[in-house]
């Protein structure tokens, strides 16, 4: 007998049953609550008009699709009982709902990011695009473009694929390398790749903006002098940031100014704070997947042993899973870096006044 490994050694089937089990399962419980605890808070009064908060509505909104089309069938394919794969429609329509709702999350959150970087911004013209109906017209637009370039996927994606040591037969089209090209090629460019980008460079520029904000804030040690208002964005207002005037302020009220001013501040930085945690969880969690579909295309025309297939087949699932991390503990993080979140989550159970 050989000290050397082969497919037949090892129950891949049994391991990706697993993986889709209890990873799955994981996912599924703890995102499911958290998701519908995002949309309970985000759709309260206070946040009802920011256009910040409405883009993460909307990525909660698709997060929901994710999850219902993501974890959820995975978890009943690791017991057997996925329609999707036995129904040709149901797979296309799984692929393509996952496909289209990770994208529209993910392009929710740089449509946020970027929002944040005009309103910190020190430029009244560039504060002046912010405004609901483009902010609602570039969601549209998303959804809509979304719709165009995942396409492909019912006629890509089918059932009986049956590549070896994966966990399902719903699958890209094993016999044409133009789909699997094509498949990679999309979900890499437009739902991990681009949006990383747009998701750090704004994110950059927004921790600029605020720097330079802050260094150009001085109290001078007078009686009565002008005071420049530092653009801020109440979170129960739209995210058009008053343009800084100069005000008199007399002495007996310049201490309660200062402290409404610090306040609008803080709760402006946490929407920043929550956008920088999100943006380095999605980096994380899209890394592995994103390497993957890098590798296949670059590796598409090599002929695969059936261990290898195997392994690459189980490392796919894996990652797969690892990628749905990122629309599955949103409402953790925003728990952690939001004392406004915190404060309405318990307003929800009726726990804070």
């Amino acid at each position: 007998m050989g000290n050397g490994l082969s497919a037949s050694s090892i129950n891949f089937a049994f391991i990706n049953q697993c993986v889709n089990r209890y990873f799955a399962m994981f996912l599924l419980f703890f995102g499911t609550i958290g998701n519908v605890l995002n949309l309970l808070i985000f759709t309260r009064k206070i946040f009802r008009n920011n256009i910040c908060v409405n883009y993460f509505l909307a990525s909660a909104i698709a997060d929901s699709f994710l999850i219902i089309s993501g974890p959820l069938p995975r978890l009943i394919n690791g017991f057997g009982t996925d329609a999707s794969q036995s129904s040709s429609v149901l797979c296309k329509l799984k692929f393509f709902t996952i496909y289209h709702s990770g994208y529209t999350a993910a392009w929710f959150t740089c449509l946020a990011c970027i929002e944040r970087y005009l309103s910190s911004s020190e430029s009244v013209r560039r504060r002046h695009l912010i405004t609901m109906k483009r902010a609602k017209l570039s969601m549209v637009f998303v959804i809509l473009f979304g719709i165009i370039i995942f396409g492909e996927q019912f006629h890509c994606i089918d059932i009986n694929q049956n590549l070896y040591g994966a966990p399902q037969s719903c699958n890209q089209l094993k016999r044409s390398l133009q789909c699997q090209i094509a498949d990679n090629a999309m979900q890499f460019t437009f739902e991990m790749f681009i949006p990383a980008v747009l998701m750090t460079t704004f994110g950059v520029l927004t921790v600029r903006n605020v720097r330079q904000r802050k260094r150009r804030v001085h109290v001078a040690n007078t009686t009565k002098r002008s005071i420049p208002l530092i653009a801020v964005t109440n979170i129960s207002h739209p995210s058009v940031i008053q343009q800084p005037t100069n005000t008199m302020i007399d002495p007996n009220n310049q201490p309660a100014t200062m402290e409404i001013n610090r306040a609008a501040q803080k709760r402006e930085m946490q929407l920043i704070i929550m956008l920088l945690v999100q943006i380095l969880v999605f980096i994380i969690s899209t890394f592995p997947i994103s390497v993957y579909k890098m590798y296949s295309i670059a590796t598409i025309n090599q002929t695969r042993s059936t261990l290898r297939a195997s392994v690459e087949n189980t490392l796919f699932n894996v990652f797969v899973l690892f990628l749905y991390i990122s629309n599955n503990i949103k409402f953790y993080t925003y728990t952690l870096c939001g004392a406004t979140f915190r404060k309405e989550l318990l307003k929800l159970f009726r726990l804070a006044k």
